[in-house]
């Protein structure tokens, strides 16, 4: 009976432990990870004229889980973006030491203690994001909800006369073909 009773503890251990290395239904992967997070002022709101109130709140809880459901995890960066792109934790290019009793809440914490604005340009985290390659980056984990707005090629004139919806076709189109061709090819 008892090592029967073992074998039943032990794979209901092996699942629990299959379950906690997954978010979504999805296995995640990563030793060395960038977490890029979209602190645009969007992340506020559903739409323009309603706010979503629990909106920063479920991207923070999302990128906690995130990092303690990585089974592998030893490096990570933090990397939040608007308008601008911002290193929280630690300077560009540079990796912290993953603790697992208290590196999540430290995120948790420092993502708290901003206040979402501003457009959204994913060129420059992105750029900043794969610059950290030959420092053994492997995987990023972009969180964010929509499109660009800003950033590497579109000109003043263009933002001025392009639709949100056209610009950020444009701009999302301008990272696609840079991560295929320069940054993950």
């Amino acid at each position: 009976f008892q090592t029967e009773s073992t074998k039943w503890r032990t794979e209901a251990d092996r699942i629990k432990t299959a379950a906690d290395n997954r978010f979504a239904g999805i296995n995640l992967t990563g030793k060395r990870v960038v977490f890029l997070v979209d602190m645009s002022g969007s992340m506020d709101y559903i739409d323009d004229d309603h706010k979503a109130p629990e909106k920063w709140l479920g991207v923070r809880t999302a990128v906690a889980k995130i990092m303690r459901s990585l089974p592998d995890l030893e490096k990570f960066q933090l990397i939040t973006f608007s308008d601008k792109t911002h290193f929280p934790l630690a300077p560009e290019g540079q990796w912290l030491d993953y603790d697992p009793k208290t590196s999540p809440e430290l995120v948790l914490k420092t993502l708290a203690a901003i206040k979402p604005d501003g457009g959204t340009n994913m060129y420059n985290p992105m750029q900043a994001a794969f610059a950290m390659r030959p420092q053994g980056l492997d995987t990023v984990y972009l969180c964010s909800d929509g499109l660009p707005n800003l950033g590497e090629g579109v000109t003043p004139q263009e933002v001025a006369t392009l639709t949100e919806v056209e610009r950020g076709a444009k701009l999302g189109g301008i990272i696609r073909n840079k991560l295929k061709t320069d940054w993950n090819r």
